[in-house]
C-alpha cells in the first residue's frame, strides 16, 4: 500500500489507576507515584513515545510525595511527550452522583491541570464507569469537551457496530463519542499482539483508536511491550502506526467527517448489581450532596446579610472528599470491605465538616431574632430554597425548666402569632424524665428565611397512648383528599387514594427477598428468581424484636397520633431477617411517608420493596443528572431522587421519593425498588475457577440493620411533573431545624435589612447550586429547567433589588455570576476557569 494512504492508527498508551478497588487508597497512592515514574522514564527511552494520563488525584499525590518526579512531569507536558489527558479530579460512577457533583469533578480537576500545567483537554474520559447518564452530554459541552472516551457499556448493547457515534443530549447538546472495543488495558507484553488482532477486525475504519498499557492496578506500558510495538510499527506496511493521544484521534475523525450514527439515549444498563451494592455508602453519599449544597446556601446568605465569612477552604476540603467517595468503583459497591470502610469513614469526615459550618451559619442567620419569650422555647427552621415549603416538620427541644413531676409536658407551638397544628412523638433519648420533646408541627417555611416557633407546653397525667386497631380487619385512614387502607391482618397498605382516584393497590409495601448472583455488579432479575415474603411477625414475635421482654403488643398499631399524623407501625419477618414499616399519614395533604427498617441475614440475596400500581397504560420514568428519562420496563434501572410511574390514559401519576436509593425495576404493574444486595465483596468468577468457595467464613454485604427513608406523592400528571424535582430536592435538602435562644441582636449591624432574600416563581426552574466563586469576591448561582419544557423563571434577590427574567430550554442548565457589591446577575460559564 502507497504510505501516503494507509490509514492512521493512534496509539494511546494509558495505565488505568484505581485509587481504590480490591486494595485501598495507600496502596492506590502507592502505585500512581511507581506507574508515573516508570512512564516518565520510558518516555525518555523511547524517542516518539507519549504517555496519556488523567486524574488530577493521582497528580496531586505525586506532587506532595516526589516533588522530583512532579516536576519532571510537568517538563514532559511541556515537551509533548507526556499528555494530561480527561482532566477530572478522577473518573467517578456517572449515573448516581448528582449533575452538580459531576460538574464539581470536573471544575476542580480542569482547574488543577490548568493551574499546574496550563492545559485544558478537550476529551473525557471514564473507561471503567458503569455506564454514563445522558445528562452528561450537556455538561461536557458546557464545560469544554467535544468528545468522550468510553468502554462500557460494551459493542453488543448498541444497534451498530462502529466505535464511533454522536451522543445527542439535552437542550440541543451533543459530542462524538468512541467505544473502545479493545478495552481500556492491555496484557503486560501482550501490546503488539492483541495490536494485530484488533486490526483484523476493524479494517473498514478510516482511522483506529487503539488503547494499550496495564491497567487497573496501574503499571501502564513496559519496556517490552514498547519495543514490540517499535518492530511493530517499523514492520506495519498496511496500516501508519504512531503514538498518540486522544485529542490527535478526534481531530483526524473530524477531518475525515465520516457519517455516524447517532444515540439519544442514557449508555445504560451496565452492571445493575452496582446501582444498589454497599447501599450504606450510596445513602451516607446522598446525604453528603444534600448537606453540603444547603450548607453552601446558608453560609452565603450568612456572609451576604451578615457578614460571617464563607468557609471557602473547608468547603473545598469537604467537596474533595466527596469526589472522591464517587470514584467507580466505591460508590458503585464494587470494592472491598476495608474500600467501603474507608468511604464511609471519608463520608463522616465531609459530613463532619460541614454540619460545624452548616450550624455556625444558622447560628448568623438567627442573630437577629427575638430573644426567647418568658415559659417558652424556641425553634427555628431555616429553610434554603427560594420557595415556600408547606408539610410536616420535626425537631427536638429542651423544656423551658427542668420537669421533675410524673406530669408529661405537651408542646403548643405559635408561629407567626398563631397556634399551628402541633403534636409531641417519641423523643430520640430514652431517659425517663420528661426533659427532652420530640416537636412535630404542619407549617409553611418562608423561602430563603429564619422560620420562628415559639414552643409553650403543657402538663397533662401521662404520654398520649392510643388504641389498639387489629380487632379490625382494615384500617382507614382519611383526611379529605387522601384515604389509606391497612389490612391489619397482613401490615401491608390494601389501598392508596387521592381525590377519590386509587393509586396502589392490595399488598402494597411487601418486603421480597430474590435470590441472587454474588457478585456486586451483576443481579438475578429473572422470573425464575425464587421469591420470598416477609410476613406479619406473631405478636409474641414481633415483641421480641421490638425489645420487648414483659409485654406483647400487637405487631400492627398506632404509635403516633395527633394533630399533625397518625402513624402505624408494622412489624415482619423471614427466615433470620426482620423488618419494621412505620406509615406517616399526615391529617392534611395528599402525600404520605414511610421509614423502614430491616434486619437482614440472609446470603446472596436481593431485597425489594414492593408497590402494587393499577395496571393499565403506564410509562415508567426516573430523575437522572439535571433532567427525567423513560426508564424501560421489565429490567432493573437507574435514577436518582425520584421515580414516576405514569398513567397514559387517565393523565394520573404516582411518584416514589427516596433518600438514597438508586436501582428499581417496573413491570405489568408491579414497582420493585431495590433496598439491598447481601452479594459477596468485589466476587467474580474468574482464571481461578468459582469465587466465593474457600472452606472458611466469608463476608457479604448488608449483614445487619439498614434503614430507608420514603415519600409517596400522587396526583394530576401534568401537575406532579411540573413540581416533582422541586418535591425531590425539599424532602433531600430539608430546612434546617435547631432549638436555640437568639440573642435578639440589633439588624442595623447588618449588611441587608430583612425581606426576600431569593425568591423564584416557577418550580419547573431548580436552583442547583449557591456558593461563594473561587476566584472573585462575588457568586456562583446555577438552575436548571427539570419538567422538560421550555420555559421562564422570574429571580428576585434582596427583596427586588435584583431581578431577572431568564429563558429556559427544555432541561437546559443555566450558571450566573452574582455580584452583591455591584448589584448584577449575569450568565457565565458552567465552571470557573
Amino acid at each position: 500500500m502507497n504510505k501516503k494512504n494507509r490509514k492512521n492508527v493512534h496509539m494511546v498508551a494509558n495505565a488505568h489507576l484505581d485509587p481504590v478497588w480490591l486494595w485501598r487508597w495507600q496502596e492506590g497512592c502507592s502505585e500512581a507515584l511507581s506507574t508515573f515514574r516508570t512512564a516518565s522514564e520510558l518516555t525518555e527511552e523511547f524517542p516518539g513515545f507519549v504517555f496519556n494520563h488523567n486524574e488530577a488525584i493521582l497528580y496531586q499525590w505525586v506532587k506532595e510525595n516526589d516533588k522530583r518526579l512532579y516536576e519532571d512531569i510537568r517538563k514532559l507536558v511541556k515537551e509533548g511527550k507526556w499528555n494530561i489527558m480527561g482532566g477530572w479530579y478522577l473518573q467517578p460512577d456517572c449515573n448516581m452522583p448528582s449533575g452538580e457533583s459531576i460538574i464539581r469533578n470536573i471544575q476542580v480537576g480542569r482547574r488543577f491541570f490548568q493551574q499546574e500545567f496550563d492545559v485544558l483537554p478537550t476529551t473525557a474520559i471514564n473507561f471503567d464507569s458503569f455506564g454514563h447518564s445522558k445528562g452528561l452530554v450537556q455538561i461536557l459541552e458546557k464545560t469544554g469537551y467535544s468528545s468522550y472516551v468510553i468502554c462500557r457499556p460494551a459493542a453488543d448493547w448498541y444497534e451498530f457496530t462502529d466505535q464511533d457515534f454522536i451522543w445527542e443530549g439535552f437542550a440541543g447538546s451533543s459530542l462524538i463519542v468512541h467505544r473502545s472495543d479493545e478495552n481500556y488495558n492491555s496484557v503486560w507484553g501482550h501490546a503488539a499482539v492483541e495490536l494485530e488482532n484488533f486490526l483484523k477486525v476493524k479494517t473498514q475504519e478510516e482511522v483506529t483508536l487503539f488503547l494499550w498499557g496495564v491497567g487497573d492496578h496501574g503499571g501502564g506500558p513496559s519496556r517490552k511491550d514498547l519495543a514490540d510495538l517499535k518492530q511493530k510499527i517499523e514492520e506495519s506496511g498496511d496500516y501508519h502506526i504512531l503514538h498518540s493521544t486522544p485529542e490527535a484521534y478526534f481531530a483526524e475523525l473530524k477531518g475525515i467527517n465520516p457519517a455516524m450514527n447517532k444515540v439519544s439515549l442514557g449508555l445504560n444498563p451496565v452492571a445493575p448489581g452496582c446501582y444498589t451494592s454497599q447501599i450504606r455508602v450510596k445513602q451516607k453519599h446522598r446525604l453528603f450532596e444534600n448537606e453540603l449544597y444547603t450548607t453552601e446556601k446558608m453560609a452565603v446568605a450568612a456572609e451576604i446579610q451578615y457578614g460571617r465569612a464563607y468557609p471557602k477552604e473547608i468547603i473545598g476540603e469537604a467537596i474533595k472528599a466527596l469526589l472522591f467517595s464517587e470514584f467507580h468503583d466505591a460508590l458503585p459497591g464494587s470494592g472491598s470491605p476495608q474500600v467501603e470502610e474507608d468511604t464511609i469513614r471519608l463520608l463522616d469526615h465531609g459530613l463532619e465538616l460541614l454540619s460545624k459550618e452548616k450550624h455556625y451559619a444558622g447560628l448568623a442567620l438567627a442573630s437577629t431574632q427575638e430573644r426567647v419569650k418568658a415559659g417558652s422555647s424556641t425553634i427555628l427552621y431555616y429553610n434554603p430554597h427560594p420557595y415556600d415549603i408547606t408539610g410536616v416538620f420535626t425537631c427536638e427541644v429542651g423544656l423551658p425548666t427542668q420537669n421533675w413531676s410524673t406530669d408529661f409536658f405537651y408542646p403548643e407551638v405559635v408561629f407567626e402569632g398563631v397556634k399551628i397544628p402541633t403534636q409531641a412523638e417519641k423523643e430520640c433519648s430514652n431517659f425517663s424524665i420528661d426533659w427532652r420533646k420530640k416537636v412535630v408541627v404542619h407549617a409553611t417555611l418562608k423561602a430563603f428565611s429564619m422560620n420562628r416557633m415559639d414552643v409553650y407546653f403543657r402538663p397533662i397525667e401521662k404520654r398520649p397512648v392510643f388504641d389498639e386497631i387489629v380487632s379490625r380487619q382494615k384500617y382507614v385512614f382519611d383526611n379529605g383528599r387522601m384515604k389509606v387502607i391497612i389490612n391489619t391482618s397482613t401490615g401491608l397498605l390494601e389501598e392508596y387514594m387521592v381525590d377519590g382516584i386509587s393509586y396502589l393497590t392490595k399488598g402494597s409495601f411487601s418486603l421480597a427477598s430474590f435470590d441472587d448472583t454474588n457478585s456486586p455488579w451483576g443481579i438475578q432479575t429473572s422470573e425464575s428468581s425464587v421469591r420470598r415474603n416477609f410476613g406479619l411477625l406473631m405478636p409474641h414475635e414481633g415483641s421480641e424484636f421490638c425489645g420487648l421482654k414483659s409485654k406483647v403488643i400487637p405487631s400492627v398499631r398506632i404509635i403516633e397520633d395527633g394533630a399533625v399524623r397518625t402513624t402505624i407501625e408494622a412489624v415482619f419477618g423471614m427466615h433470620n431477617s426482620k423488618a419494621y414499616i412505620r406509615y406517616q399519614l399526615p391529617k392534611i395533604g395528599t402525600e404520605f411517608d414511610v421509614d423502614l427498617g430491616v434486619l437482614f441475614t440472609e446470603k446472596d440475596q436481593y431485597l425489594k420493596l414492593m408497590l402494587n400500581i393499577p395496571q393499565m397504560e403506564n410509562e415508567f420514568s426516573g430523575q437522572i443528572m439535571f433532567a427525567r428519562e423513560v426508564l424501560k420496563q421489565g429490567e432493573e434501572t437507574v435514577s436518582q431522587k425520584w421515580i414516576m410511574v405514569r398513567n397514559k390514559e387517565d393523565k394520573n401519576a404516582i411518584a416514589i421519593l427516596n433518600k438514597g436509593t438508586y436501582g428499581a425495576s417496573y413491570q405489568a404493574g408491579e414497582l420493585g425498588i431495590t433496598l439491598l444486595r447481601s452479594a459477596g465483596y468485589t466476587a467474580a468468577d474468574a482464571t481461578m475457577g468459582k469465587a466465593l468457595q474457600e472452606e472458611q467464613w466469608a463476608p457479604r454485604m448488608e449483614q445487619g440493620e439498614r434503614f430507608y427513608q420514603f415519600r409517596i406523592t400522587a396526583g394530576d400528571e401534568k401537575e406532579l411533573s411540573d413540581c416533582i424535582d422541586q418535591r425531590a430536592q425539599a424532602y433531600n435538602e430539608e430546612p434546617y431545624g435547631m432549638a436555640y435562644c437568639p440573642p435578639g441582636y440589633n439588624e442595623s449591624l447588618f449588611y441587608k435589612e430583612k425581606g426576600n432574600f431569593f425568591t423564584m416563581d416557577n418550580p419547573k426552574v431548580i436552583l442547583s447550586a449557591l456558593k461563594k466563586s473561587e476566584d472573585k469576591e462575588g457568586y456562583i448561582v446555577r438552575f436548571y429547567e427539570s419538567a422538560g419544557e421550555q420555559t421562564e423563571v422570574n429571580i428576585s434577590l434582596f427583596d427586588d433589588q435584583i431581578k431577572k427574567r431568564i429563558a429556559f430550554k427544555a432541561h437546559e442548565i443555566k450558571t450566573f455570576y452574582l455580584s452583591v457589591i455591584e448589584g448584577y446577575l449575569e450568565e457565565t460559564t458552567l465552571i470557573e476557569m
